[in-house]
């Protein structure tokens, strides 16, 4: 059982036997689909409009109680969590008829770890339970409630919440909603992981084994401190304006204002200065940041190839170890003391040093063979090489990376020095802009906007303040997480390599951008960051994406256990050369042990066609959903052109690929 607050144990995640959603109107053709889920992959294959996306948002329902709304920014994982069990109603309005609006109702059946949950849901009652079963060492569970006993439905959904909890690990029931949202969850609304560092901040914090009730305060920490970030900005914002706005003024007092021409060059100048030294700043912060990647680069190389000759050199010594380098040996021919019998000042030692430069044992008198032991000296030989080439690469590594610090720093400096001069000048000459507008009638308008721009500074310095207090609060876990980042590296990141190189073909990196705000992960493809979403394809996006979650949530988990993720397939984004490593990636993931429910359009896509062929009928179900709903009169007549294509999947499963 997981330990809660603890930190020391993996998260775990629910994983899914069977579905039945019952009295669904949407899926017309059947009042009850039951769904087993005993295969690793199940995929629901169907057309258009017949409900597939619905039915992964029903299975997440069934679980968390709550449906993800699109383009919702996440603010603060409560409130999250109340506006996805508010949208609840809507999302099921007009899939549900209302005369089935009370009977409607969805039971999944999961475990987590040694637990078996059976859970029944209304629709449209996302905070009470029909019924709940719980089985396991120590825990015999079941309660009901009926319809309109709403007061023990809620009763029996919080006893749900607490057990879930106790299992999974967590320290909020809105750590659960989060995680199979977000990171467990790629559906319609085509969310991106990668590139939204505001929702994947708080998802490395839960899987790389952060406390998770720590990684709680750590999101209202962020949250907060990004609010008063937002009140800052917005109070520079007006202390520039009211600026522009004075500057303004003045332009068109013209020559009824005596101008200073030596202070308005000095105050030009000294802008200018401040301007040009920050822009330095952000390019030394780049630099620094691409030094520190190849840093991290040269180290793992680096400390690969420590390990791999520290083997070699055990083993050679476990195997190869002569005479000469025997302890007992070693003290007879120094000490003269005999480590078998205790002897000691033995008389004579030359029979014994005679034997040894003869490369023969002394005590079985069998001669030494140097062949092996020639070739493991070779195999170290090399990998010295190797190692004295790697860690002169990380010497120069390390110093383009103190080089890049120290002039980050100088940079940081300089940018402070003549930001101090600016404003040392603009508090000595606070009443020169005062004095150009005396006689051209705008004085009293120039006061209250100087008034207004700098009550604005003092709050903004204020709002920072406070902000800078959070991110104190938050700079130890940080720290924390960076550490236990580059613990996982060895492990996760093999995963996520192996899995995206499966669909690009090409080799990724991923790596752990330290920004003020907060950790994000970025990705590298041939030696390029990818920043930005536009710097890619949309396929690639979306499938390095999926691989990411896959990585994350199989490290999330640990060993021992499956991670089973819900993939709404984008097969439309695409193109042919690309169809058949999607399949591959799916089926990379699923061979090393893992589930995936999923969805698919019935056409010529060889996605599933890739993926059937590779995980047979004994690994993988395909649910044709053209029987669950009536088909639209277009559908319905082309509707051969579904059965060839869910032919050809059955001839796929058969290992047949076409």
């Amino acid at each position: 059982m997981n330990v809660v607050g603890q930190g020391t144990e993996r998260v775990r995640l629910p994983l899914v036997k069977r579905m039945t959603i019952s009295h669904f109107s949407l899926y017309r053709n059947r009042s009850e689909n039951i769904v087993p889920f005993d295969k690793r992959v199940f995929c629901l294959a169907g057309a258009n409009g017949l409900g597939k996306s619905t039915f992964l948002a029903i299975l997440n329902y069934s679980i968390t109680g709550a449906v993800a709304q699109p383009d919702v920014k996440v603010l603060s994982l409560a409130e999250y969590f109340k506006k996805a069990k508010g949208y609840v109603l809507d999302y099921f309005t007009g899939r549900v008829k209302e005369d089935d609006r009370e009977i409607a109702e969805v039971t999944i059946e999961f475990t987590l770890g040694d637990y078996s949950y059976t859970v029944t849901r209304g629709m449209f009652y996302p905070t009470e339970l029909r019924a709940l079963s719980i089985t396991g060492p120590g825990i015999d569970v079941h309660r009901e409630a009926g319809l309109e006993d709403s007061a023990g439905g809620q009763d029996i959904h919080e006893e749900y919440v607490a057990y879930i909890l106790e299992h999974t690990g967590l320290a909020q029931f809105e750590q659960l909603v989060y995680l199979q949202h977000f990171l467990v969850t790629f559906d319609e609304r085509r969310h991106l992981l990668f590139w939204d560092p505001e929702v994947a901040r708080f998802a490395l914090f839960l899987v790389f084994g952060m406390d998770t009730a720590r990684a709680d305060k750590v999101a209202d920490w962020q949250r907060k401190a990004d609010r008063l970030e937002s009140q800052a900005r917005n109070a520079q914002y007006q202390a520039t304006s009211a600026r522009s706005q004075i500057q303004d003024l003045l332009t068109r007092a013209g020559g009824n204002v005596d101008v200073d021409t030596d202070l308005e060059e000095e105050h030009r100048r000294l802008s200018a200065e401040r301007d040009d030294s920050a822009v330095r700043v952000e390019e030394k912060i780049a630099q620094e940041k691409d030094q520190r990647l190849q840093v991290g680069i040269a180290a793992a190389e680096h400390h690969a190839l420590t390990i791999e000759y520290n083997r070699a050199f055990s083993a050679r010594s476990a195997t190869h170890a002569g005479a000469a380098e025997n302890s007992t040996i070693l003290r007879l021919l120094h000490e003269r003391h005999c480590g078998i019998c205790g002897t000691e000042d033995v008389a004579s030692i030359d029979e014994v040093s005679a034997l040894i430069e003869q490369d023969i044992c002394p005590l079985c008198r069998t001669p030494s063979s140097d062949s092996s032991e020639s070739d493991d000296f070779g195999v170290l030989r090399e990998l010295d090489v190797q190692l004295q080439s790697s860690n002169s690469r990380l010497s120069s590594a390390q110093k383009a990376l103190d080089r890049a610090t120290q002039e980050l720093e100088e940079a940081r400096q300089g940018l402070s020095a003549v930001s101090k001069k600016l404003q040392d000048f603009e508090k000595v000459h606070s009443e020169w802009l005062l004095d150009q507008s005396t006689r051209s009638g705008v004085s009293k308008v120039v006061q209250q906007l100087e008034a207004e721009r700098l009550n604005a500074i003092d709050r903004r310095d204020d709002f920072r303040r406070k902000r800078d207090e959070f991110y104190a609060l938050m700079k130890p876990v940080k720290q924390e997480l960076a550490e236990r980042y580059a613990e996982a590296e060895i492990e996760f990141l093999p995963r996520f390599q192996t899995l995206a190189r499966a669909f690009l073909g090409l080799d990724l990196h991923c790596e752990l951008d330290r920004k003020s705000r907060g950790p994000e992960l970025v990705v590298t493809i041939n030696d390029q960051k990818r920043r930005e979403q536009n710097q890619l394809s949309e396929s690639q996006r979306y499938f390095i994406d999926i691989a990411l979650r896959m990585a994350l949530t199989e490290y999330m988990i640990g060993p021992g256990e499956s991670a089973c993720l819900l993939i709404d397939t984008p097969e439309g984004s695409l193109d042919i050369a690309y169809e058949a490593r999607a399949g591959e990636m799916f089926g990379e993931f699923v061979a090393r042990g893992n589930r995936i429910i999923m969805t698919a359009n019935l056409n010529s896509n060889r996605l599933v066609l890739e993926l059937a062929n590779v995980c047979r009928r004994d690994l993988m179900h395909v649910e044709r959903m053209t029987n669950w709903s009536v088909l639209s009169e277009v559908q319905a007549q082309s509707e051969n052109l579904f059965d060839k294509s869910y032919e050809d999947i059955q001839v796929s499963l058969d290992g047949m690929l076409l």
